[in-house]
């Protein structure tokens, strides 16, 4: 929960209070005082709680930054102004409306500031929580296997389930019929070995953790994924784990606006759904490669592309088994968004999925 004081300050109380320090606390402290980060609202201060179990962070005060909204808000209101035009055009175009094209740019900015972030975290090998560490064997089986162990659950659980929205069926026994092959891409995907670094990082990177501030963006919200421990927060992971959550964010977007969309009106010639896949395929590659322009730190990736591709197919796919964790818990008709995106990866590997 968060409060704005005195249009000068915003106070952020947390829900879930345990013991450790919180990474919020903790980069923004790095982000604030010792490598000082232009586009993060500077962190002011803290309110802990100590008892038996030690140091508890319950609040934390940021400057404010006067903005106009957070860019998933902003992302949806332009997407519902878009749907409206594609419907309003009497042939179906593939050039980008001058609309597009200045949201393109915002795109651009995104990327270039989630380079920069990057840069900065990785900056200080004299500070040990912050020190980029080589990307060893164990954390490669690490995250196969942890990727793994919630693709098994999530196939169970879709197995289990009988009230799944009909019209997702299809898609639902084709994902059940290709675990083999699901398990067998993520097994695939990495080598033994990475010649890269992990670093700290954002940790739950997406659209609604970036502030759209005239121009410009603002990235905030570093306590990183609320259901994970506090010491699993704090861990360092390779940079294309950040960028996975944006590319997964930007096609959020493109799903609800789709869904959104289909609320209102049918979709009888796919006019409005290849429309947004194609502002979706155009905004993932304007955020892409701004950031990859404004990578400066060699270590962060591999240097050769095709394995820094399967690097980020990787995290990609780490996210799909998270998400339909959250659709079948809280928005079972939003489980084609994170369907649609096992689908492209499948897809990339030579394996049919039907979206």
């Amino acid at each position: 929960m968060t409060a704005l004081v005195d249009s000068d300050y915003v106070v952020k109380l947390f829900r879930r209070v345990e013991p450790g320090i919180n990474p919020e606390v903790e980069v923004g402290t790095f982000l604030t005082e010792i490598v000082p980060f232009a586009n993060a609202p500077p962190l002011l201060g803290t309110v802990t709680l100590r008892d038996d179990e030690g140091r508890k962070t319950v609040a934390v005060v940021h400057r404010y930054v006067v903005n106009q909204g957070d860019l998933w808000s902003v992302t949806n209101a332009y997407l519902d102004r878009y749907v409206e035009e594609q419907r309003l055009l009497t042939t179906e175009v593939a050039e980008d409306s001058d609309e597009q094209s200045v949201y393109l740019l915002r795109m651009q900015g995104v990327g270039k500031r989630v380079a920069e972030l990057q840069v900065a975290l990785a900056s200080r090998d004299d500070v040990a929580e912050f020190s980029p560490e080589p990307i060893l064997p164990d954390d490669i089986r690490g995250w196969i296997d942890e990727l793994l162990r919630r693709a098994a659950s999530v196939f169970d659980e879709m197995w289990r389930r009988r009230d799944l929205p009909e019209r997702d069926a299809e898609s639902i026994r084709a994902l059940v019929s290709q675990r083999d092959a699901v398990c067998a891409r993520a097994r695939d995907l990495l080598p033994e070995s990475i010649d890269a670094v992990k670093i700290r990082h954002h940790g739950d990177l997406h659209l609604g953790q970036m502030l759209v501030v005239k121009d410009d963006v603002f990235i905030i919200d570093f306590e990183g994924e609320p259901r994970r421990t506090v010491e699993r927060r704090r861990l360092k992971a390779a940079a294309a784990r950040d960028i996975a959550g944006l590319v997964r964010s930007i096609d959020y977007s493109a799903g609800a606006a789709l869904a959104r969309a289909l609320g209102t009106a049918p979709d009888e010639d796919g006019r409005v759904a290849r429309a947004l896949e194609r502002w979706r395929d155009l905004s993932v590659s304007a955020a892409l490669a701004a950031y990859h322009e404004n990578m400066s730190d060699p270590r962060l990736w591999p240097a050769d592309q095709a394995l820094s591709g399967r690097l980020l197919d990787f995290f990609l796919l780490e996210k799909v088994p998270y998400e339909i964790e959250y659709e079948l818990a809280h928005r079972p008709d939003w489980l084609r968004v994170p369907l649609a995106g096992l689908a492209r990866l499948m897809l990339s590997a030579g394996e049919e999925v039907p979206a």
